[in-house]
């Protein structure tokens, strides 16, 4: 692979939205996937959403049913390694379940302070970053108590963004109002960096979308928007229906996609941690070409290591 974060200490990320279905869970799949096996990173999952969308889509990947606690057992208990599971080589999952729906009540019972009630989970988290390169918190498309615990405990938000004019305004809501109210709440305590936004295209309206992203880029600066977009790819769908695997030609092209996805994560978070600007930062697809739809060269290169690979 291309480049990597100069340092082993362990980074907490979350694809963010207000919004369901604009593919969070989808591309925290991925990236995980993609860092655990191609990048060869030690990642951990961590499923908030009471609808456990994290836990089903790794329970049918990796093949694994048996999920003996839950996060919310867990943090009940204040300490996560009770829940940790083993998917496979390099990666790890706390599994979701409805009973995070007691979290809010859990927190507003058991501490006094809106602070201690907001950063109980990240303390939870920073007992255990040691142990993993990297950590994915999927997140529920909220804005309690429950999800301000995932954000403050995370070291960087990537804004998944559907290419439509109502997910623009969400994403400016987003990041206007409901970021710059922890920073208000919790000063330099907050201390959670933006990668980027991600665009998703969800329906194959091409001058739409175009017209949107540009949009977008006018709203938050084209140095702030991902490289890559996601299309609606029927081979995610299927991902979400049956697990992620490596067999053929499309499972290649969704890998040499999301790998670029990580390289430009990676490179955004080199930049921000060496104190760059990125004015002039534009990154270019190089395990992807987007503009003709084919793996490049450099794509058809990447080896795929663990119990996916089935080709």
């Amino acid at each position: 692979m291309q480049k990597v974060l100069s340092d082993n200490r362990c980074r907490v990320i979350i694809n963010a939205n207000q919004k369901g279905g604009v593919g969070k869970t989808t591309n925290t799949t991925m990236e995980a996937i993609i860092l655990a096996h191609v990048f060869n990173k030690k990642v951990l999952l961590i499923d908030e959403d009471m609808q456990g969308n994290e836990t089903s889509f790794m329970s049918k990947t990796y093949d694994v049913i048996e999920f003996p606690m839950s996060l919310m057992k867990a943090i009940e208990e204040g300490d996560l390694t009770k829940a940790i599971v083993n998917l496979d080589e390099n990666i790890d999952i706390i599994p979701g379940s409805y009973d995070m729906r007691k979290m809010v009540n859990f927190l507003i019972g058991k501490f006094k302070t809106e602070e201690a009630q907001t950063f109980y989970l990240s303390s939870l988290i920073d007992k255990i970053r040691d142990d993993y390169d990297f950590i994915f918190i999927d997140v529920p498309p909220s804005t309690d108590l429950k999800v301000d615990n995932a954000v403050v405990a995370a070291d960087y938000l990537v804004v998944v963004q559907e290419t439509q004019q109502f997910a623009l305004e969400g994403s400016n809501t987003f990041i206007s109002t409901y970021l710059n109210t922890l920073v208000d709440d919790f000063g330099s305590r907050f201390k959670t960096e933006i990668i980027g936004i991600l665009p998703v295209l969800l329906q194959k309206k091409r001058k739409l979308h175009e017209k949107i992203l540009e949009t977008t880029k006018e709203k938050f600066g084209k140095e702030n928007i991902f490289g890559t977009t996601i299309n609606n790819h029927a081979r995610l769908e299927l991902y979400g229906k049956f697990g992620v695997q490596f067999e053929d030609h499309w499972d290649r092209t969704m890998f040499a996609l999301y790998t670029d996805i990580v390289q430009e994560m990676l490179e955004r978070m080199q930049l921000i941690e060496n104190g760059s600007d990125l004015d002039n930062y534009q990154y270019k697809p190089i395990f992807y070409n987007p503009k003709i739809g084919k793996v490049t060269a450099l794509g058809k290169e990447i080896v795929v290591n663990g119990s996916i690979n089935r080709s």
